[in-house]
C-alpha cells in the first residue's frame, strides 16, 4: 500500500474502520513513519501533515543514525568491560542511563526528530547560553561550545559598554577640571577683567555682579590706573596704605628690571637677585622676602655672596644649556650638585650669623673673652646651650670636660669642616677607643671632591656604627649625626633628632645628597629624589595656614623645584608681584623650564617634570599699567625672549609669545612714534624704543622687527577695524600696497557719507609723521596719494590697479561733494574725468567704459556704487532742467539738452548691465528721471 492510500483512507474512513483495517494489515516502516510524523506535527498544526523526505532518504537517514550508535558502542565497549569486570551491572546501568532526561535514546529505529529552529539574534547575559539546556538531536559538546562563545561575546559586550562608560566619565571630568581656573583665565587675558573686578565676579552668584565690571575690549590696557588699590576711594584707609605700599615696590622693581635690560644691551652682568633684594628690604609685612632672594643669590652663586674674593661673574643664561636638557646628563647632574652646594653654603651662613645673635644675648653664659677664632666661637656657643638646658635633650659626651662632639658638629653645621677635624685630631687621645676609626675617616672625607669613603674605611667606619651608635640608647645625638654625615649611613631614615628645625633637616637633606651615577639603589639619593621627599610632605605641613608661605617657598627652592615654587607664590595674591620677580631672576639665570603660552600657570609631564607659564604670568601683571606706561610694560615683555634658546621647538613658542605681547602693548597704547618710530613726509625716519632694543627680542636685523612686531600690530589693528592705526602701522612696515588696499577699502564703503570727520576717522586721532594732521578720510586719502606720488620708492611697491583705484575713488568722492553742495556741472565734470562712466554723446563708449570697469574696480572695493550712478544720472537731470527752464531758446542750449538725453540713456544702458552690482532701487529711480529728458 503506498503512502498516500494510508493517509487517504485515514482521512475519510472512520475511526473504527480505520483501527480494524491497521489490526488486520501488516504494519511496514512506511505505515508507521507516516503515523509517528503526523503525530509529531499533530499538536502544531490542524492540516494534514506534508512528508518531507522520500523513502529512500529515510531509509538512508536511518543506516546512518544505526552506524552511530554502533560506533558510540564500539567506544565505550572498553568501558563495559572494565565495569562488567568490576562487579557492576552494566545492563541495568544503561537502562538507568537511558531514562535519563535528555539522553539519547537507546533505539536507532525511534521517530527522527524536529528541525531545531535557530537562535534568536543578539547577545544573552554573562553566563547564560542561547538556550534553556541541550536541545533536541544537540550533543553535550555542540551545546558546550555554543555556551562557551555566548559567555565569551558577552564578556566583550560588557566590557565595550564599560569601556564606552568609562571613556564618557573620563571626559567629562577632563571638560570639568579647572574650570574656575580657566574662567579666571579667559576673564583675566581675554576680556581683561582686573583681579579686583575677578574677586567681586567670583564672590557674587548674581548678574549684578558681572554687569557692574568693567570690561575692555584689549587685553592690555583695560586699566586707566598705575595700581587700581592705591587710589581706589572705596577701600579703607589702611587699603589705600597697603596699595601705596605696593605701588612703590612695584616702582622699585621695574627700575632693577629696566637696569638688568640695559645691562643685558651692554653684555654686562648683575647681580639680580641682590638687587631685587635690596628693593624689599625691611618689608614690614613679608620679613622673610629679603631672606628669599639671598637664598635664590646664594643657590646661583652670585660673586658678592662668595667667599672666594676671585668669584667670577655669572652670566645671562649661563646655567640655561645644563638645565633644560635631559636630567640624566652629566651637565645636568653637576648643575644640581653646584645648586645644592649653593644652598647648603646659605644654610651655613646663616647658622653662624644665630650663633653670633645667641652669644651677644648672653654675653656671660658664653664668656668668649679674647680668644679669636670659630673654634672658640663654637665653644662659647655650646657653653651657652649647656648653661640655659638646651643640650640635655640630645645626651651629649663630655671629652676632657667639654662636650667634643656638639662642637664638631656645629663647626660642621657652620661649614668649618677643616676646624672641626684639627678639633677633633687634638682630642684623639682621649677618644673613646670605638671612635678611634672617625678622625681618619673625616680626613679622607675632607680630601676627596666628591665627599667618598674608600670602600675598607667605610666598611670599618660601619662596623664602629652599628656596635656602639646605631642602637644605643644613651649615644651622643652629635655623634650620630655626624657618623651619618661622614658616612652616608641609613639613608632610609633622612633624619636626625639634632635636626629638630627645618633649616638643620634640610642642610641635613643638602648634605646627604650625591649626584653619582655610581651609587647603588641603596645609596642613591640625589636633588631630584629630595625634590620628590619635599612634595611628599606637601605645603599643609610646612604653611598650613597661610601665615608663612616663605617657609614652603624657600623649601622648594632649596630642593631645586623651581617652577612651583613660583606657582605656589604667585597662588597668593599679596605675593604676586614678588612672584613676577623671582621668575625674572630664575630666567636671567636659566633656571625655568617654560611651558606654552596658553597653557595653565603650572603643568606636569608624566614623569612629574613642572613647567611654568611666565609669558602668562608677566601678562597679567603688566595689564593694569601697559596702557599707560607702555616703556615699563616693554621691559617685563622682552624677559620673556629669553627663553627663545630652549631646544625642541619651545623656544620659538616663547619668542613668539613675547613679540604677540609686544604687539599688544604697542596697540594697547598707541604710542607709535615712541615705541615704533615713525617715517616723516621727506622719507627721514626716526628709531623707535622697540627697534632699539632687537638684542633683548632676538631679532636678527630691522627687516625681522618690521615684519614680527610693526607688520604684525598693523594686521591685528585691521582685524580690529582700526583703520587710522593700521594706515600709519603699514607705512611703518614698509607695506605701502596694503597702506593703499585699506584706504581703498574705507574710501569705497563710505563714499555716500558726508565729507566731514565720520567715526572711523576722527580729528586729531593720533596720526603722525607723513600723515599727521588730517582731519578727515577723503583727507587721508589725498595726503597717502600725494605722499607715494612723489616717492618712486613707495610708488613702486603698490600694484598698478590699487594705484589707479585710489585716485578714481578720490575723484568720486570729490564729485559726490560737489554734487551735495549744490554744483552738478563741477560734479559731471569731475565723474567724467574718472572715466568709469559712459558721459559721452558716444554710444559706443558704453561698452569700453564697462570693460574699464571690470578691470579696474571691483565689488568689495565700491559698496556705494549704486550713490555713484543714482548722484551722476542726477546731475544730468538737474542740468537738463535747468536748461529747459532758461529764458535763452539757442540751438547750444537744444543740443545741450538733447547731449544730457543721450548721456542719460548711455547711464541707463551702462546700469543694466551690471544687474547684480546695483540694487534694485536704483533701476526705479533711472528709469524715473529718464522720462523727463
Amino acid at each position: 500500500m503506498s503512502v498516500t492510500g494510508s493517509l487517504f483512507k485515514s482521512q475519510n474512513g472512520s475511526n473504527a474502520q480505520a483501527s480494524t483495517s491497521k489490526s488486520a494489515q501488516p504494519v511496514n516502516f512506511t505505515s508507521l513513519l507516516a503515523q509517528a510524523n503526523s503525530l509529531n506535527d499533530a499538536g502544531a498544526s490542524n492540516e494534514l501533515p506534508q512528508l518531507r523526505f522520500g523513502l529512500g532518504e529515510i531509509e538512508q537517514m536511518s543506516e546512518s543514525v544505526a552506524s552511530r550508535g554502533k560506533r558510540g558502542k564500539s567506544r565505550q565497549g572498553e568501558g563495559y568491560n572494565l565495569l562488567s569486570s568490576l562487579g557492576v551491572n552494566t545492563t541495568q546501568l544503561s537502562h538507568d542511563i537511558s531514562q535519563l532526561p535528555h539522553a539519547e535514546p537507546s533505539n536507532t529505529s525511534a521517530a527522527p526528530k524536529r528541525r531545531r529552529r535557530p537562535a534568536a539574534a543578539g547577545l544573552h547575559h554573562v553566563g547564560e547560553p542561547s538556550g534553556s539546556g541541550v536541545n533536541d538531536g544537540q550533543d553535550v559538546g555542540s551545546w558546550g561550545r555554543n555556551w562557551h562563545e555566548t559567555i565569551i561575546l558577552s564578556g566583550i559586550e560588557y566590557q565595550r559598554q564599560k569601556t564606552i562608560q568609562h571613556f564618557q566619565d573620563q571626559f567629562q571630568a577632563r571638560m570639568l577640571a579647572n574650570w574656575e581656573a580657566e574662567k579666571a583665565r579667559v576673564l583675566q587675558e581675554e576680556l581683561g577683567v582686573t583681579d579686583d573686578d575677578l574677586s567681586k565676579l567670583t564672590s557674587s552668584t548674581g548678574k549684578g555682579a558681572l554687569g557692574s565690571s568693567v570690561l575692555g575690549r584689549s587685553a592690555l590696557g583695560t586699566s586707566t590706573r598705575r595700581f587700581p588699590m592705591a587710589s581706589s576711594s572705596s577701600k579703607s584707609a589702611e587699603s589705600r596704605d597697603g596699595g601705596l605700599v605696593m605701588h612703590t615696590k612695584m616702582i622699585r622693581y621695574e627700575r632693577v628690571i629696566s637696569e638688568l635690560n640695559a645691562r643685558r644691551l651692554r653684555k654686562e652682568p648683575l647681580e639680580l637677585c641682590q638687587a631685587l633684594m635690596s628693593t624689599v628690604e625691611g618689608d614690614t609685612k613679608y620679613p622673610q622676602l629679603p631672606t628669599a632672594y639671598r637664598i635664590l643669590g646664594y643657590l646661583v652663586h652670585e660673586p658678592s655672596l662668595s667667599d672666594s674674593e676671585h668669584a667670577e661673574p655669572i652670566q645671562e643664561r649661563q646655567y640655561a644649556n645644563a638645565y633644560l636638557v635631559d636630567p640624566t646628563s652629566s651637565h645636568a647632574s653637576l648643575l644640581r650638585g653646584r645648586l645644592a652646594a649653593g644652598g647648603r653654603r646659605f644654610l651655613e651662613r646663616d647658622f653662624e650669623k644665630h650663633i653670633d645673635e645667641t652669644i651677644a644675648k648672653h654675653p656671660k653664659e658664653a664668656a668668649i673673652g679674647g680668644l679669636p677664632g670659630v673654634t672658640n666661637k663654637i665653644r662659647a656657643y655650646v657653653d651657652v646651650l649647656s648653661k640655659t638646658k638646651d643640650l640635655e635633650s640630645f645626651k651629649p659626651e663630655s671629652v676632657d670636660g667639654t662636650y667634643l662632639w656638639a662642637q664638631v658638629y656645629f663647626l660642621f653645621r657652620c661649614g668649618y669642616l677643616s676646624e672641626a677635624l684639627d678639633l677633633l685630631t687634638s682630642r684623639q687621645s682621649s677618644l673613646r677607643r670605638d671612635d678611634y676609626s672617625f678622625p681618619g675617616a673625616l680626613k679622607t672625607y675632607l680630601s676627596s671632591s666628591d665627599r667618598r669613603l674608600p670602600k675598607a674605611q667605610k666598611d670599618q667606619l660601619y662596623n664602629d656604627f652599628n656596635s656602639h651608635i646605631r642602637n644605643s640608647t644613651n649615644v651622643d645625638q652629635y655623634k650620630y649625626a655626624l657618623y651619618k654625615l661622614v658616612g652616608r649611613f641609613e639613608l632610609s631614615r633622612k633624619s636626625a633628632k639634632v635636626a629638630a628645625t627645618t633649616e638643620d633637616w634640610i642642610w641635613l637633606q643638602l648634605c646627604l645628597v650625591r649626584e653619582s651615577r655610581d651609587d647603588g639603589p641603596q645609596q642613591s639619593y640625589t636633588v631630584e629624589e629630595l625634590g620628590g621627599l619635599v612634595l611628599k610632605y606637601g605645603s599643609e605641613k610646612f604653611d598650613s595656614n597661610g601665615s608663612k608661605p616663605f617657609a614652603w617657598f624657600n623649601l622648594l627652592l632649596f630642593a631645586g623645584q623651581y617652577e612651583r615654587a613660583i606657582a605656589y607664590l604667585h597662588s597668593k595674591q599679596a605675593l604676586r608681584t614678588d612672584a613676577v620677580h623671582f621668575a625674572s631672576a630664575l630666567q636671567y639665570y636659566g633656571l625655568l623650564r617654560l611651558s606654552a603660552p596658553d597653557a595653565d600657570i603650572l603643568t606636569e609631564a608624566e614623569d612629574d617634570t613642572a613647567y611654568l607659564n611666565l609669558a602668562r604670568i608677566v601678562k597679567s601683571y603688566i595689564s593694569p599699567f601697559a596702557k599707560l606706561e607702555p616703556q615699563t610694560a616693554l621691559q617685563y615683555a622682552y624677559l620673556i625672549a629669553l627663553g627663545s634658546d630652549a631646544s625642541n621647538g619651545s623656544g620659538q613658542r616663547q619668542k613668539t609669545a613675547c613679540l604677540e605681547l609686544i604687539r599688544d602693548i604697542v596697540l594697547a597704547s598707541r604710542a607709535w612714534s615712541k615705541l615704533l618710530g615713525s617715517v616723516r613726509a621727506d622719507g627721514s625716519k626716526e628709531t623707535g624704543i622697540i627697534e632699539r632694543d632687537l638684542a633683548l627680542l632676538r631679532l636678527n636685523n630691522s627687516s625681522d622687527y618690521l615684519r614680527h612686531v610693526v607688520l604684525s600690530a598693523a594686521d591685528q589693528s585691521a582685524l580690529d577695524a582700526s583703520l587710522t592705526d593700521s594706515i600709519e602701522l603699514y607705512h611703518l612696515a614698509g607695506a605701502y600696497d596694503k597702506v593703499v588696499e585699506s584706504i581703498n577699502r574705507a574710501l569705497g564703503s563710505s563714499l555716500s557719507l558726508p565729507m566731514n570727520p565720520g567715526p572711523s576717522v576722527a580729528p586729531g586721532l593720533g596720526l603722525s609723521g607723513a600723515f599727521g594732521g588730517v582731519q578727515d578720510l577723503y583727507g587721508l586719502a589725498q595726503r597717502v596719494h600725494q605722499v607715494y606720488e612723489h616717492d618712486l620708492v613707495k610708488r613702486n611697491k603698490v600694484s598698478k590697479m590699487a594705484w589707479d583705484t585710489l585716485g578714481v575713488l578720490i575723484q568720486l568722492k570729490a564729485g559726490l561733494s560737489q554734487f551735495a553742495a549744490e554744483r552738478p556741472d563741477l560734479a559731471l565734470e569731475t565723474l567724467r574725468q574718472t572715466g568709469l562712466l559712459p558721459l559721452s554723446t558716444d554710444p559706443s563708449s558704453i561698452s569700453s567704459c564697462a570693460t574699464a570697469f571690470k578691470s579696474l574696480l571691483d565689488q568689495p572695493t565700491i559698496s556705494s556704487l549704486d550713490e555713484v550712478i543714482v548722484t551722476t544720472m542726477k546731475c544730468l537731470f538737474t542740468l537738463s532742467q535747468q536748461l529747459k527752464r532758461s529764458d535763452y531758446a539757442d540751438s547750444e542750449r537744444s543740443n545741450q539738452i538733447i547731449a544730457y538725453k543721450q548721456m542719460a540713456q548711455n547711464v541707463v544702458q551702462f546700469a543694466s548691465g551690471l544687474r547684480l552690482r546695483l540694487g534694485p532701487d536704483v533701476y526705479r529711480q533711472l528709469s524715473s528721471m529718464s522720462a523727463f529728458f
